[in-house]
């Protein structure tokens, strides 16, 4: 690319994007590849047009019926996705009520044996203050 300012003939390439153009007076549209240039001279930075194709409605279509296709195939994916999680969810919540209810039990049958325990203890106290 030439630099517009000094004229000097080598500029870097920083970073391109693309953008459709206006219509020409024959209808026609076309994709523009656009480049932003710093001149390896003077530094200024400039844009210019590096390529363009000429796009028909054809294959904007074609393109449009891609990318739908494309989307539906992602939300498909995306459903079963959906389903697997939520089925993994409602077997994950009922292994937690199970669980929850084998430690109610535990915890239950624990009391039950220090309150034993408690009685024990208190009954040999009085075992032994009693020989005493």
């Amino acid at each position: 690319m030439k630099c517009p300012k000094c004229g000097g003939a080598r500029a870097n390439l920083l970073k391109t994007w693309f953008l459709i153009g206006k219509p020409s007076k024959a209808g026609e549209r076309f994709k523009l590849t656009m480049g932003l240039f710093e001149c390896r001279k003077c530094g200024e930075r400039f844009r210019a047009v590096v390529g363009q194709e000429k796009v028909s409605v054809k294959s904007v279509v074609e393109k449009i019926r891609g990318i739908e296709g494309e989307l539906t195939q992602t939300l498909r994916n995306l459903r079963e996705k959906l389903t697997k999680l939520e089925t993994e969810r409602a077997s994950l919540m009922a292994e937690i009520e199970e669980l929850k209810k084998a430690a109610e039990g535990r915890a239950s049958r624990l009391e039950s044996e220090i309150a034993a325990l408690r009685e024990e203890v208190k009954s040999l106290k009085q075992l032994l203050s009693a020989s005493e």
